[in-house]
C-alpha cells in the first residue's frame, strides 16, 4: 500500500515547527500544499519514500545517490511574521522529478545529479552532459524561463552581469556545458528541447520529445 504523502508532510512540518519554536500548523496548511502539488507530484514523492530514494531527516531531506557534500535540503523556510513554515515549493517538484528519473538513470548507466552547478537536475554519461533540467513551480514561471533563455540563442556576452537574471545564467550554462537536451518541468507541465549549437557562443532550443525519459 502506497505511503500517505500527507502524513509524511505533516511530520516534516511539525518537525520544522519544533525546531523553530512555532505552534503546530493548522490542517489547512497540509491541505493547501497537497492541492497545489497535485496528485502526480504527491505520488512520485510517496514512491520515493517507499523505495528510499527520498530520505527524510526531520524537516530536511537527502536523496539516494547524492554526491559527497550535497544536502541535506530543507522542505520549509521560516516565516517569522506568521510563525508558520513556508514551503520551499521548487524542492517538492525537483525531488519528484529526481525520483522519476532515478530508475531511468540506473537502467541506462547514467549519473543523476541534483543541484548541478546552476541546473536543478542533470543526467551525465561519463564526461558528457546528456540532459539538464530546470524546475519551476508553475507553467507561467516555466514558460517565462524558456522565453528568457531563447533571447540569448544568437550569442551570449559572457561579460554581462547575470545577477538576478536567471535566463542569462542558464544560457551561459548551456553554452558552457553543451548538454544534448534541455527540459523545463513544473507542476502539470513539461517541455523538452534538443540543443543545437550554432557557434561557440550561440545555440538553439529545438522542441523535441526525448522519449526515453
Amino acid at each position: 500500500m502506497r505511503l500517505d504523502f500527507k502524513s509524511n508532510l505533516s511530520n516534516w512540518a511539525r518537525s520544522a515547527c519544533e525546531d523553530w519554536g512555532y505552534p503546530n500548523p493548522p490542517e489547512e496548511l497540509y491541505n493547501s500544499i497537497c492541492t497545489k502539488l497535485g496528485r502526480h507530484v504527491q505520488d512520485l514523492l510517496s514512491s520515493g519514500l517507499e523505495t528510499r530514494i527520498l530520505i527524510p531527516e526531520g524537516r530536511s531531506f537527502t536523496l539516494k545517490g547524492l554526491q559527497p557534500g550535497k544536502g541535506p535540503y530543507n522542505w520549509f523556510s521560516q516565516n517569522q511574521q506568521k510563525l508558520t513554515p513556508q514551503p520551499n515549493w521548487e524542492y517538492f517538484v525537483q525531488v519528484a522529478e529526481y525520483i522519476r528519473l532515478f530508475p531511468i538513470a540506473a537502467k541506462r548507466g547514467l549519473q543523476l545529479t541534483f543541484e548541478d552547478k546552476l541546473m536543478d537536475i542533470c543526467l551525465h554519461d561519463g564526461d558528457e552532459l546528456v540532459v539538464c533540467c530546470e524546475v519551476k513551480v508553475d507553467k507561467n514561471q516555466a514558460e517565462g524561463l524558456i522565453a528568457g533563455i531563447k533571447q540569448y540563442e544568437k550569442g551570449i556576452d559572457y561579460h554581462a552581469v547575470d545577477g538576478g537574471n536567471d535566463p542569462l545564467r542558464k544560457a551561459k550554462y548551456i553554452v558552457g556545458n553543451r548538454p544534448r537536451f534541455f527540459c523545463v518541468v513544473a507542476i502539470g507541465y513539461r517541455r523538452e528541447f534538443r540543443v543545437e549549437y550554432q557557434s561557440s557562443e550561440g545555440f538553439q532550443l529545438v522542441p523535441h520529445v526525448i522519449g526515453w525519459i
